[in-house]
């Protein structure tokens, strides 16, 4: 299924700061989950299906005060009373497809390919999507746990309605051990799949981010060159290793992967990364229970950062147009 639309928001490279960009992301993330919600999961989240919302347009913000949007956009969650107003449009539902049609295939049909079928940009597609299978069982969720707030982040998440803060924690951190048999648990396209995908798109742009005074680098990091060229080369593949899954996850290695001026966002991707890292195939009870688990830690991280910046202006970073940063050839 295609829809045409009208052209009504503008490209996620035209992001001019660093705090639109965080408030942006946080809100596909709401989107995608409201889309989970009414049985509509999107399989192919990318830099070009995430475009910023458009700027004072009434009739799109109408649409979206009639009451189908139960999960909070960031800025009703930093004011209450606002009407919601998302910052980002999620666009292409081309590969799109129904939740709980794809769970009774998967139960009437383990051999149907659609279950397994690699749908996504080449880049930005989860790991096991690209390989059509769970990741090898060295992936299995051992002692992760589901990032927590500060003080300020804790008080205005928390004030949302809907908010499981605890119910989350306790999921994640206290559930049920994983899956140690593959071949126990049956391979679909699962919405945390998507979250990883936000998670590449997230990264991806903030690490040819650069700021408007931008001077070309003399000489690229290491890391910044592994990350950009295994980004680059990656296409979804059996047999083929993946470069995504050999980047490190620590903030050290983030910070040489940054900018020098984005560097205080290098603990974000690093907790973002160590979350999606796992395969959460193999914990079936936590993605039937609580199936958005994924991007509930990626908004919380984000909400970190928000409030941190909103706190502290001068933490923001106008960017100069994606683009201009010195990238490896």
């Amino acid at each position: 299924m295609r829809v045409v639309t009208r052209d009504v928001g503008d490209s996620l490279s035209k992001t001019p700061t660093l705090l639109e960009f965080l408030k942006i992301m946080y809100d596909a993330c709401v989107v995608q989950r409201n889309m989970h919600r009414k049985g509509i999961l999107h399989r192919n989240i990318s830099d070009g299906n995430i475009m910023m919302a458009p700027k004072d347009n009434g009739r799109y913000y109408e649409d979206c005060v009639g009451g189908y949007n139960t999960v909070k956009y960031v800025n009703q969650v930093l004011n209450p009373n606002q009407s919601p107003k998302p910052a980002c449009l999620v666009i292409d539902l081309g590969h799109s497809a129904d939740p709980d049609y794809l769970a009774v295939v998967s139960a009437e049909n383990k051999n149907s390919e659609i279950l397994a079928e690699r749908t996504g940009t080449p880049k930005f597609i989860s790991r096991s999507v690209s390989k059509g299978k769970l990741l090898d069982d060295f992936y299995i969720p051992h002692r992760v746990k589901m990032p927590k707030l500060d003080e300020q982040s804790h008080k205005l998440y928390i004030a949302c309605p809907e908010s499981k803060y605890e119910a989350y924690n306790n999921a994640v951190d206290e559930g049920g051990q994983p899956s140690s048999e593959p071949a126990a648990t049956r391979f679909t396209h699962q919405l945390f799949h998507d979250a990883e995908s936000t998670f590449w798109v997230i990264s991806w742009f903030l690490a040819r981010s650069a700021p408007k005074d931008y001077e070309k680098e003399n000489k690229l990091n290491a890391k910044f060159e592994m990350f950009i060229k295994g980004m680059e080369s990656h296409y979804p593949s059996n047999d083929t290793p993946d470069q995504r899954a050999d980047f490190s996850t620590t903030p050290e290695t983030w910070k040489q992967i940054l900018h020098p001026s984005l560097v205080d966002v290098a603990p974000m991707l690093s907790e973002m990364h160590k979350y999606i890292l796992p395969e959460w195939g193999y914990r079936p009870e936590l993605n039937t229970e609580h199936p958005e688990h994924a991007h509930e830690a990626l908004m919380r991280l984000l909400l970190r950062e928000i409030v941190r910046i909103e706190d502290d202006k001068t933490k923001d970073v106008v960017f100069a147009p994606l683009g201009t940063r010195n990238l490896p050839e």
